[in-house]
């Protein structure tokens, strides 16, 4: 988690405008537009950003230590260009339009493609074993804080067999498993792309309605959905590491003044104490 955070911050700082021009001509190298650069993420195309040279819109230099200090990384954007070998060497950093930051949001959200999923065969009358084995799996390698031990191939696989057992064998039920079997479901959702989380909410909901599924884990798995789309959380649980302080933020959350009515709702409980474990304060006076 920590690592994707990283990448998207830096794709901030560097993410290409689609359409908009600076002041500054480039001569000798080509504009690298929004589908091009997108094309690159899927094909896992690595940037040396430590060997790029970057400006502004006057052509000035820049260092990159000064445009990792730049705050409000989001009110940025930056065009990128390559020589005639497609190797990106320069890009001119800028003030971003909302079309930028619209363009910007498609190249993040590139970062989470996945290619298509292919089911595998599962054994029904074994759904019990799977589910035990994929919540070991998941839970195992996130008990170290060691990042080296985090394998994103290991959650690639859990998603798979569940994806093939809820096709196959339909939405399991605390009639036919555990809580915990049922919680290994969620855990999956929870730590997949964000294309299949949303394509399986819905389902995810209804076992909630059901009983065999929490509304806190509906809510988390809410609030992860809209962060990924760009949109303000509902019930404050999606906190992010501000790469410039170190410190940890709550990230944007809609109406905040009425968060705990909306947390008590499905069970939290107050945002204030929640937040303690990060040491964020959080103060805004609360409706009834």
């Amino acid at each position: 988690m920590l690592k994707k955070l990283y990448i998207i911050v830096c794709l901030i700082i560097v993410s290409t405008s689609c359409k908009s021009s600076s002041t500054y001509n480039h001569t000798a190298l080509f504009k690298v537009y929004e589908t091009e650069q997108i094309k690159r993420i899927i094909n896992e195309e690595i940037i040396d950003f430590e060997s790029i040279i970057y400006k502004n819109e006057s052509g000035e230099l820049l260092n990159l230590d000064s445009i990792r200090k730049i705050p409000n990384f989001a009110d940025y954007t930056s065009d990128k260009y390559a020589d005639s070998k497609g190797i990106i060497r320069e890009m001119v950093v800028r003030i971003a339009s909302e079309e930028d930051k619209e363009s910007n949001l498609r190249i993040q959200q590139a970062y989470n493609y996945q290619p298509p999923l292919k089911q595998v065969a599962v054994d029904c009358e074994k759904k019990s074993e799977l589910l035990n084995k994929i919540y070991a799996l998941d839970q195992e390698m996130r008990k170290s804080e060691n990042l080296a031990n985090f394998d994103a191939a290991v959650d690639r696989q859990n998603l798979i067999e569940v994806i093939s057992l809820i096709e196959k064998c339909g939405m399991p039920t605390l009639k036919e498993v555990t809580q915990k079997q049922m919680d290994a479901i969620w855990l999956v959702f929870q730590h997949a792309d964000h294309d299949n989380r949303k394509k399986y909410f819905a389902l995810l909901q209804k076992s909630a309605k059901n009983g065999d599924l929490t509304k806190i884990q509906i809510a988390m798995m809410q609030d992860r959905i809209l962060m990924s789309d760009g949109k303000a959380q509902i019930y404050g649980s999606q906190i992010i590491e501000n790469l410039q302080t170190n410190e940890w933020e709550l990230y944007h959350l809609d109406n905040p003044e009425s968060v705990d009515k909306r947390r008590f709702e499905v069970e939290l409980g107050s945002l204030k104490e929640y937040l303690k474990a990060w040491n964020i304060e959080f103060d805004v006076s609360q409706k009834n």
